[in-house]
């Protein structure tokens, strides 16, 4: 029951941490959006980097407040889990990796930016994941509502 409540608190804390946030998205990332797929290209980045930094701030702007996201493990995860997941990297300084450039896929007010990830070991094996991430434009600006992930193995002799 202890833990229950646990959850709960924490839920509500993101709740008003991203609402919070979304009153304050004038930031340099977000700034002269437009409907091309440079933009959604700029803003794929900046969503790696916000992630791997913790900042969900930024997260919290450009993440629509239905966010869905079914992860390479199967899990389906929703805005406060991704948020959740970002806080974690908070004050980690990681590494910034080579991150793919994305294609992008635009059908009027839609985009979808999907790649491949680069290669990470899974019990001593290779893998990869083909992503992608559904865009809106709303209100002037892009907001990602969907993301999926698919995880394969990569055979050991194309990984290089």
């Amino acid at each position: 029951m202890m833990i229950r409540r646990l959850e709960l608190s924490v839920c509500a804390l993101l709740i008003a941490l991203a609402s919070e946030a979304r009153a304050d998205c004038a930031r340099p990332e977000l700034a002269h959006q437009k409907q091309d797929a440079a933009t959604i290209q700029s803003l794929e980045n900046s969503w790696s980097r916000a992630f791997l930094s913790g900042d969900t701030s930024f997260e919290t702007c450009l993440l629509a407040p239905d966010f869905l996201e079914i992860r390479s493990d199967g899990k389906i995860n929703h805005l406060d889990d991704e948020l959740a997941l970002a806080a974690k990297h908070k004050g980690q300084n990681s590494k910034m990796p080579d991150l793919p450039v994305p294609s992008v896929h635009l059908h009027g007010n839609v985009a979808v930016a999907y790649g491949i990830s680069p290669v990470k070991m899974i019990e001593g094996k290779p893998h990869q994941s083909y992503f992608a991430d559904y865009y809106v434009w709303r209100d002037g600006a892009w907001h990602v509502y969907f993301a999926q992930q698919t995880l394969f193995a990569v055979p050991s002799e194309a990984v290089q």
